[in-house]
């Protein structure tokens, strides 16, 4: 992230990383990991090797990615069977954190790793579900478009033979 201190004042301020003279920063792309002013995102989007880039307002962000602003303490989860120890494990079979107890209760035979990995595979496996769904989304109000203008056509025809009925009858 580009950042520079101001001569008035010591606090840092951040610029444009695509033109690097814009301090107006209002945007970033989630691929790129790039903020951006507003005139450099919307050149970002007319890119055709970034056009479906995801890109949010960066007041948006906190929940988009709230894990980014505030990361769990992975060291501290309390385990929901045993409740005095600590979680230090992740078991993909069941999805879940695990404490050394459960280990030998109940996952013994099921691939597990660490809680960072498990975190990472998580957080992943939610954001590549939300993309989806915002494509489903996108499709949706696509198809909601497509339906209007179907529907308007369809109304402006109707109206057209109508008239033609009405006109015939009147001669």
């Amino acid at each position: 992230m580009a950042l520079y201190k101001s001569p008035q004042s010591e606090q840092a301020l951040m610029i444009c990383q695509m033109c690097e003279e814009s301090n107006e920063i209002k945007w970033i792309c989630l691929q790129c990991d790039f903020f951006m002013c507003t005139k450099c995102q919307k050149l970002h989007k007319r890119v055709k090797s970034t056009d479906q880039h995801t890109i949010l307002d960066i007041k948006d962000i906190d929940s988009y990615y709230p894990e980014i602003i505030n990361p769990p303490d992975l060291e501290s989860i309390p385990c929901c069977v045993h409740k005095r120890e600590v979680c230090w494990v992740f078991c993909q079979t069941c999805e879940e954190v695990i404490c050394g107890f459960c280990i030998g209760e109940a996952h013994e035979t099921h691939v597990m790793i660490g809680l960072t990995a498990g975190y990472k595979l998580t957080m992943k496996a939610v954001k590549d579900l939300h993309t989806e769904v915002v494509e489903n989304i996108l499709q949706t109000e696509s198809g909601l478009s497509k339906l209007s203008l179907n529907e308007s056509s369809v109304e402006s025809t109707y109206e057209s033979e109508r008239q033609n009925i009405l006109n015939r009858k009147a001669l």
